[in-house]
């Protein structure tokens, strides 16, 4: 994914990569690399995998030891579930690299907290506040999306945006553990309950990617009471699962909305299977496709955010 507030150079290497252009998009990050120190870690990443399908293996490895040296470190979807560095498993010199990266990785979580960013502490209405709870997507952070929700500050709404504390490589953090997700998530919960007179009429979650999947979840489980989900480009590893919690769910009264992308073919099929189950099921869910989107956020989403709320 491209964030709205990336440099175009994110924009322009993913759209040679898309033609097939690998070289073209790998020579386009190299030379541009110098100008974007913030994003460093990332262009690392992107380098590593395009030397990988390109079948430059020893480049490959030569960046992400070049990565390590520099203090980034990568996690188990980067470096063993990508469909780029398939290739790249088994290779001796790698293997010790992956080793050298998870050891980083365990290093920096045993130091990692979860953290609660609120971008806005809206107005109570009738003494109760409007909560709203967003979810960063798997690799990501709190900061990094806290743009998308701008429709919503100077509102009614309290906007609280937890970070994980799961970590995904350096400074960058995942909802991919569950019970931990809905550990943190009702402890953010509480402590904004205790702190706010927060309405659970007018709560709701949200999510993008993996945040999506856990925000889904965590509605339907009524981690805390919630009026319902807004899910973009939502992740749905299981199906079966999340049926089954809408089978033994009793909140008949929750409400869902999900924003998919038209070319986004990791996440909108199981997404748009998961809406047909919640229509047979009888629960109020909208799924809205976006022609030419692919896994990210609509270009409009400021003006759809409240429509969707």
């Amino acid at each position: 994914m491209a964030y709205a507030h990336d440099p175009e150079v994110f924009d322009r290497s993913l759209a040679l990569y898309l033609k097939g252009e690998i070289q073209a998009a790998y020579d386009l990050l190299t030379k541009e690399a110098a100008n974007y120190p913030d994003h460093e870690q990332r262009i690392y990443e992107w380098r590593l995998d395009m030397a990988a399908k390109m079948g430059k293996l020893e480049l490959a490895e030569e960046i992400l030891e070049d990565a390590l040296d520099s203090g980034f470190f990568y996690g188990e979807f980067a470096l063993r579930k990508d469909d780029d560095v398939q290739v790249l498993q088994g290779r001796p010199f790698f293997e010790s690299l992956v080793q050298r990266s998870f050891q980083m990785l365990a290093d920096a979580q045993a130091y990692s907290r979860p953290r609660l960013v609120i971008i806005d502490r809206g107005h109570a209405i009738d003494g109760k506040v409007p909560l709203f709870l967003a979810l960063h997507g798997n690799n990501s952070t709190a900061d990094k999306f806290k743009i998308y929700w701008r429709s919503l500050v100077n509102k009614e709404w309290l906007v609280a945006l937890p970070q994980s504390s799961q970590v995904g490589g350096k400074d960058i953090y995942v909802w991919n553990n569950m019970d931990t997700v809905e550990k943190e998530l009702t402890e953010h919960y509480r402590k904004l309950s205790s702190e706010y007179a927060v309405d659970p009429m007018k709560t709701i979650i949200s999510g993008f990617s993996k945040g999506g999947h856990a925000a889904i979840v965590a509605a339907l489980k009524q981690q805390f009471a919630m009026k319902g989900f807004i899910a973009i480009a939502p992740y749905i590893p299981n199906l079966e699962d999340l049926i089954a919690l809408l089978d033994t769910s009793s909140q008949r009264n929750l409400h869902g909305y999900m924003l998919l992308g038209e070319e986004d073919h990791e996440c909108t099929p199981g997404a748009l299977q998961l809406h047909q189950e919640f229509t047979k099921r009888g629960f109020q869910c909208k799924a809205e496709v976006f022609p030419g989107l692919g896994h990210e956020f609509p270009d409009d989403f400021d003006q759809i955010l409240p429509r969707a709320v």
